[in-house]
């Protein structure tokens, strides 16, 4: 599975985690501020991803799954899993 990012969009934070760290706040619906996307990456393991108005997503190793600004998502580790999460956001044409 993989979804597209805005062309320009850079990438500005990562956190990584494993079924073991994974916070439980991540585990329940939440959102990411407006103009932030994330990017889930699957090292090993499976995740499932669930977002408002979309079909159940299970990411697998290799894969990634794009979450867009402010939608409603939770993610479930399926055993044992290892995993990014990264942050992108759209820079300013004038910022340097």
């Amino acid at each position: 599975m993989t979804e597209a990012l805005p062309e320009d969009a850079v990438q500005y934070a990562t956190s990584r985690f494993t079924d073991r760290t994974l916070p439980d706040a991540l585990r329940k619906d939440h959102r990411t501020k407006a103009g932030v996307w994330g990017q889930l990456a699957v090292q090993s393991g499976q995740l499932l991803l669930r977002r408002d108005g979309r079909k159940d997503a299970v990411v697998k190793p290799g894969e990634t799954a794009v979450f867009a600004p402010q939608e409603a998502h939770s993610v479930e580790a399926l055993g044992e899993a290892d995993f990014e999460v990264r942050f992108y956001r759209q820079e300013a044409p004038d910022a340097a």
